[in-house]
């Protein structure tokens, strides 16, 4: 059917062109007995409940930790490793880990963060009873031991230089995998920016400008300026524009140039 649709002038009506309508289908609901409409809320909550059960057991992936000088190879602190696969891991009077999961750690077999803590491969994981699964595309990694799983998976690294605060901070991901008090150049020498690592990298440099100076585990960040190691790292700045990193305290100096992989956006704050 048709109706007419007016809009009011300043001197009157005028009729507009007649708008169509239409009749909408009308649906029709057959009556439901009460022992339906019990039996259709009990589905739709074991349906709900089942969704839900579905997403808590699908955890969100743990962020891996990567090496520039192994590719390919993803590691986790041994701790959470272990609490996530309900392992047990035995250490010696000094803190270091003697067994996991019954297995013994030979000494020094493990790679650490600079403040002591060990990781472990997903190589040590399967040497240790887990079964290891990478996924299609190379994304993740699926570890479980029986019913006891987890999702790893590597993020993106970046790196922050605070000038005003000399310090370093280093992340993959959301997990911080360095921190460490560094020394810049003194005189404002340090440019401040947005900048990537490398191309140029070195376990052993020797500086071009200032007597052969060794820079070990030297990483290029803008041209002559370098992050690497030195045995003088005071608390304020005091080269000629690189960024010195102590070769003791844990080495983070070693840790970063192993750590970090080429073309990582390294930011430079004033």
């Amino acid at each position: 059917m048709a109706s007419a649709s007016w809009s009011g002038m300043a001197d009157g009506c005028q009729l507009r062109e007649p708008v169509k309508e239409y009749d909408a289908p009308m649906i029709h609901l057959l009556p439901m007995s009460w022992s339906g409409r019990c039996g259709a809320w009990i589905f739709l909550t074991v349906s709900l409940l089942t969704a839900r059960l579905a997403c808590a057991d699908e955890k969100l992936p743990l962020e891996a930790v990567t090496f520039q000088n192994e590719p390919g190879r993803l590691y986790l602190p041994v701790e959470e490793a272990a609490r996530e696969l309900r392992w047990k891991v035995e250490r010696d009077e000094a803190g270091a880990v003697t067994t996991v999961n019954g297995t013994v750690v030979p000494p020094e077999s493990l790679r650490r963060f600079t403040d002591g803590a060990e990781l472990a491969s997903t190589l040590d994981l399967q040497q240790w009873g887990a079964v290891v699964v990478p996924r299609e595309g190379g994304g993740a990694t699926e570890v479980r031991r029986g019913s006891h799983r987890f999702t790893l998976a590597a993020s993106v690294q970046r790196v922050e230089i605070s000038l005003s605060k000399q310090r370093l901070f280093a992340w993959q991901g959301s997990r911080l995998v360095l921190q460490t008090r560094v020394s810049s150049g003194k005189r404002g020498s340090t440019p401040a920016g947005d900048f990537r690592a490398g191309p140029f990298r070195a376990r052993m440099h020797y500086s071009s400008r200032y007597h052969h100076a060794p820079m070990p585990w030297s990483v290029q960040v803008n041209g002559h300026v370098f992050i690497h190691g030195f045995t003088s790292v005071p608390a304020y700045p005091a080269s000629h524009g690189c960024i010195r990193v102590p070769l003791n305290e844990g080495n983070p100096a070693r840790f970063f140039f192993e750590w970090v992989q080429t073309g990582t956006p390294v930011r430079i704050i004033r």
